[in-house]
């Protein structure tokens, strides 16, 4: 028997690979030796049951857990590691896993065990690099920057937006404008972009960035817990400054994204610390406004809500 747990959160990495594991068992051992299960409605005695069945005219069967969680109790599934039959391979998928159970324990001692982590912003640039030359695109450097920057380490949507890109330029360079008429930067981004405008004092760039992430159909509670995330966040990072860490260091102690770490922390230059002080204060008394019903919003009626994001937008002029 082989065993193999894939978890981490790049999840489109790990599905590329299991889709590889996938088309070269089909080609070996067919259709009909291979069951694939949604953890969620499949119990430890299924899988264990589809992974006892004998081949159909082959010489393995293998059986696919998708979305495995390791919160559950799964010692029946970990004891039958220790003594699986020959014939079965089994591949169990999860975005996270606990290193302390004992189902980890025996993937690792009896099979593999591989980890699937968001790329660092090199490795997602260099991987942007071989999308872009396995496509045959022509793209200016700047271009797979900002592109970098609007799909934030998400390799389907950055997939998703090379494909878009590809149909649109016909063979021609593609540019700086063409990543910023055809690509919407992720949530996060837009969030960030905002709040650069904000440090930078560009307070109409600012009003436009929020007016935009409107027209596009996001709930405006979101958008503000986002921001108020993202002041936070900023608040914590000058909190450790003095410690000299670097960013990767950073996003491991607050439990971040690097690119998340590596983009505040140029942001972090355009605000003072009473600035940053003052600006989380105004959002809490926006917070309290909400839960308390002073300060009225509904998605049918956003209208007062908008407007105190804009007047903390342009008390920063």
């Amino acid at each position: 028997m082989t065993a193999t747990l894939f978890f981490g959160e790049n999840s489109y990495l790990l599905r590329q690979e299991l889709n590889q594991l996938v088309d070269n068992f089909k080609k070996n051992e067919g259709d009909l030796n291979l069951a694939i299960f949604d953890a969620k409605e499949t119990s430890e005695s299924e899988i264990i049951s589809a992974c006892e069945t004998p081949p159909f005219l082959g010489n393995s069967r293998l059986t696919i857990v998708k979305d495995f969680d390791f919160k559950k109790s799964a010692d029946q599934l970990a004891n039958f590691l220790e003594q699986p039959p020959e014939t079965c391979e089994l591949i169990l998928t999860a975005k996270s896993v606990d290193a302390r159970k004992k189902l980890f324990k025996n993937f690792k001692k009896n099979g593999t065990v591989k980890k699937f982590p968001l790329p660092k912003p090199a490795e997602f640039k260099k991987w942007l690099y071989s999308q872009v030359a396995q496509q045959k695109l022509q793209f200016d450097p700047a271009a797979v920057e900002l592109l970098s920057t609007f799909t934030l380490g998400d390799c389907e949507a950055a997939e998703n937006e090379i494909l878009k890109l590809k149909t649109f330029a016909d063979g021609e360079k593609i540019t700086v404008n063409d990543i910023k008429l055809l690509t919407h930067p992720n949530l996060h981004t837009s969030v960030f972009n905002l709040t650069d405008a904000i440090g930078e004092r560009k307070i109409g760039n600012a009003l436009a960035d929020l007016h935009d992430i409107v027209s596009r159909g996001e709930n405006l509670i979101q958008i503000f817990f986002m921001v108020v995330r993202q002041f936070r966040i900023l608040l914590s990072l000058q909190a450790l400054a003095s410690r000299k860490l670097s960013p990767f260091e950073i996003a491991h102690d607050l439990k971040l994204h690097p690119f998340v770490v590596q983009t505040s922390m140029r942001q972090l230059r355009n605000f003072s610390e009473a600035e940053l002080l003052a600006a989380h204060s105004k959002l809490l008394e926006i917070d309290v406004g909400i839960k308390t019903g002073k300060l009225n919003y509904s998605s049918a009626n956003p209208g007062e809500f908008a407007l105190a994001l804009e007047k903390f937008i342009i008390s920063f002029a």
